[in-house]
């Protein structure tokens, strides 16, 4: 197996394709549109790295310290950086399509425009992160059906900026969404079953066919937000803001579900409803 050091890389004119880098401190390195395919990243420290442009697909970064790095336009395509530190990291315009990022910690780094089409962030921590506009959404398979979106399962999304953002079929179960913004994002047909949406902004979102059941959506704003179809069966709606009539009747709800005391709900039968403001 060959040895590289930081000499040897600088020396590679950044052809490091397939490189057992595991473990090296290369803190700071300039790595700006460097080869960095199928490369062992496990462990390394490339914290205040330049790799802007990068092409690191399939590379392995276990653990990796990726801290105030720079990976805007980089393509980390079915890379595996799981358990990995991004913390206020430059990830914006990267394409991290299919890339392993669980249980990694993303605390106030930027995702603006990112491509994160099936990507899995199961348990990640996004605190205070900004995907604005990014894309989270599923993709066509071959078999010719739509794949789920991003996995945020358990994720943690404490303060993190989604504006704009395209989420449609993004998983978010169980997730922590307290005081997250969603304002003007597509989340059709996501699922947000037993996620903390506290003080959570939907303000003018698209929510058609979104789970909420289980759902804490304590202090959360709909204002402007549609929710044909969304299903809210036995969720408590009691503290939520701006919610409309007109959109709670073309939403699921069930007789176990508590609306707020500025709506009337009144049954016409077990499962139909209208809904008015009081």
């Amino acid at each position: 197996m060959e040895t590289w050091n930081k000499e040897r890389i600088e020396q590679a004119n950044k052809n490091l394709e397939g490189a057992e880098l595991k473990g090296l401190d290369l803190s700071g390195i300039d790595l700006k549109n460097a080869n960095l395919i199928s490369a062992n990243l496990v462990s390394v420290n490339l914290s205040g790295a330049d790799l802007s442009g990068a092409k690191i697909y399939s590379a392995k970064g276990m653990r990796a310290d990726l801290h105030n790095a720079n990976f805007s336009g980089a393509s980390l395509l079915k890379a595996n950086f799981s358990r990995a530190n991004f913390e206020a990291s430059n990830l914006n315009d990267a394409d991290l399509m299919g890339a392993n990022l669980s249980d990694a910690q993303l605390m106030k780094a930027d995702l603006i425009r990112a491509k994160l089409v099936e990507a899995n962030f199961l348990g990640a921590n996004l605190s205070g992160a900004d995907l604005s506009e990014a894309k989270l959404t599923g993709r066509y398979q071959r078999e010719g059906y739509f794949s789920r979106g991003t996995n945020l399962s358990k994720a943690i999304l404490v303060g993190a900026k989604l504006r704009n953002a395209d989420a449609s079929g993004a998983e978010l179960p169980e997730t922590d969404c307290t005081d997250a913004d969603f304002t003007d994002a597509n989340l059709s047909e996501a699922s947000f079953k037993y996620a903390c949406l506290k003080s959570t902004r939907f303000v003018n979102a698209k929510l058609g066919d979104v789970d909420f059941r289980g759902a804490d959506l304590t202090d959360s704003d709909f204002a402007g937000a549609e929710l044909v179809e969304a299903k809210l069966q036995g969720v408590d709606l009691r503290k939520v803001k701006n919610i409309s009539s007109e959109e709670l009747e073309m939403a699921f709800i069930d007789s176990k579900t508590q609306v707020p005391d500025y709506i009337f709900v009144n049954w016409t039968s077990e499962d139909t409803y209208e809904c008015r403001m009081k």
